[in-house]
């Protein structure tokens, strides 16, 4: 008599599953890492807008405005905007930086803050955090 082979025997079941298993152990750290570089390339492009907005306030009040943030200062929300845009950053779990809000000073940011740092003295307009990024550099250097 001829047997036919129709279905895995349970040795090629646990190949497959432990295949599948590795792959999506290498997978998901990697799209952690994927959806934070995508956060870090938005707080960019968000923290351009702001130096943006300063800009054209500066060019119109020959100035710099006394805050950053739109309820305080009408004038400024007239070039950004109801709300300013979010620093999207999530790492270090333990300290991120996320968050829109406004930490004013006269220097460069010294703690692990969250939201944006504004020195209103020169304009100058940092994320809110000495923490380092998924890059490694410090997020005062941006």
């Amino acid at each position: 008599m001829i047997y036919k082979k129709n279905s895995f025997t349970l040795i090629e079941l646990l190949v497959v599953v432990a295949m599948i298993g590795l792959l999506v152990a290498i997978a998901i750290p990697k799209y952690g890492d994927l959806l934070e570089k995508a956060n870090l390339g938005a707080t960019m492009g968000n923290l351009t807008s702001i130096r943006s907005a300063l800009s054209i306030y500066y060019s119109n009040n020959m100035g710099w405005p006394p805050t950053i943030d739109p309820a305080s200062c009408i004038a400024f929300r007239e070039n950004i905007g109801n709300t300013l845009p979010y620093v999207k950053a999530k790492r270090p779990y333990s300290n991120p930086p996320y968050g829109n809000g406004v930490t004013l000073g006269t220097a460069v940011p010294n703690t692990f803050g969250s939201g944006w740092y504004y020195n209103y003295t020169n304009g100058e307009v940092y994320i809110n955090s000495i923490a380092i990024d998924i890059d490694g550099k410090s997020y005062t250097t941006y």
